[in-house]
């Protein structure tokens, strides 16, 4: 058992162990303050986490917490006691769970769940924890739950051998984590309360590392081109390339993911640079409708530009894009092999850069 003194003088006390009443008080001190996750301890130089949701609704159950890092990471937090004497039979399972309903999300999804807790745009809260671009860090995240990559937390007030052996076991099996929190409460005074956080059940994977970040080039993302595209996509690509170095703001802009190479075509908005497509080196083509509107574009103009994108054969962008918050369009290379079909889209993106600068946003 932990044993917390406090030394004043010559008198030394010994703090009293208290224990959470309710579920709810761990939650409570976990989403005010979720420097209490000791994630440093594990991962070297682990970006701080945020929450974003709390009784996160989903079916057959709610998250506890939801908490995201600059690298688009989700983190989904269960709060259990001890005493609760189905935690070991039920908590694991209802993790996993929760990740399988999690990994089904969009982007959209994880930006309105937060903007609903927050009240804010996720967007702001990035520039808070000095994140990336905008549409990085929505790639990132759909990088993330494409593979499966959900840090799952058990967060108790007494851990038992049987569950952090269970945990231990998993998290070096599986290919996402899971960890083990617990929570020591000891109360110093009516008003100071000290926690001790320990975390459980970081093992080495058995499988492969995640990839670290990379700064992308022009020569590193055609060779990851011509790996996953077929020469006519990757001709695309570089068509993309040449019409990018000629007509972006500020000349291309590389990117920095980990397992796709990206660049993007940026315009001048008040004077911030602000990405309208980007282009992964897996052949998509992601139209930033979301980061248009953040950055106070018109609906008027966007709508334009989605119906001029739409003037090509077989892309059909709903008009969500305009209408809600934080959406993207996408566009597969396959549309864009044709080459009128590739001078409608040169046209389309064009148009919207003259909107920009005859109107404003």
């Amino acid at each position: 058992m932990t044993k917390i003194l406090t030394i004043d003088g010559e008198t030394v006390k010994a703090l009293e162990k208290a224990k959470f009443s309710l579920e709810s008080d761990l939650q409570d001190y976990l989403e005010k303050y979720p420097s209490i996750i000791p994630l440093d301890e594990i991962y070297e130089g682990a970006p701080e986490i945020v929450c974003i949701g709390r009784e996160v609704t989903v079916p057959y159950g709610a998250i506890d917490l939801l908490f995201i890092d600059k690298e688009g990471l989700l983190t989904i937090v269960e709060t259990k006691l001890i005493k609760n004497l189905d935690i070991r039979r039920t908590v694991i399972g209802q993790l996993i769970e929760y990740a399988s309903f999690v990994s089904q999300w969009t982007t959209e999804d994880i930006y309105e769940i937060a903007s609903d807790y927050l009240k804010r745009s996720l967007t702001e809260k990035l520039v808070d924890i000095g994140g990336p671009a905008e549409d990085e860090f929505k790639h990132s995240i759909e990088d993330n739950l494409k593979n499966g990559k959900i840090r799952l937390i058990v967060a108790a007030d007494e851990v038992d051998e049987p569950l952090r052996a269970t945990i231990t076991f998993l998290n070096s099996h599986s290919h996402f984590d899971i960890l083990l929190l617990q929570v020591s409460n000891f109360q110093e005074s009516k008003t100071k309360k000290v926690l001790i956080p320990k975390i459980f059940g970081y093992t080495t994977k058995t499988g492969k590392t995640r990839p670290p970040k990379k700064q992308w080039n022009l020569d590193e993302f055609l060779a990851d081109a011509v790996k996953r595209c077929s020469k006519e996509r990757v001709d695309v690509i570089k068509n993309l390339i040449d019409f990018t170095t000629q007509n972006s703001e500020g000349g291309i802009l590389w990117g920095q993911g980990r397992t796709f190479g990206t660049f993007a075509f940026r315009k001048q908005i008040d004077g911030i640079p602000s990405s309208i497509f980007l282009v992964y080196s897996d052949g998509t083509v992601f139209l930033n409708f979301g980061s248009l509107k953040n950055r106070g574009v018109s609906p008027a103009i966007l709508e334009s530009f989605r119906a001029d994108l739409n003037n090509i054969p077989n892309v059909k962008i709903s008009e969500d894009v305009v209408i809600k918050d934080n959406k993207t369009g996408s566009l597969g290379l396959k549309t864009l092999v044709n080459p009128e079909n590739f001078t409608l889209f040169k046209k389309a993106v064009l148009a919207l850069c003259q909107q920009l600068d005859s109107k404003g946003a």
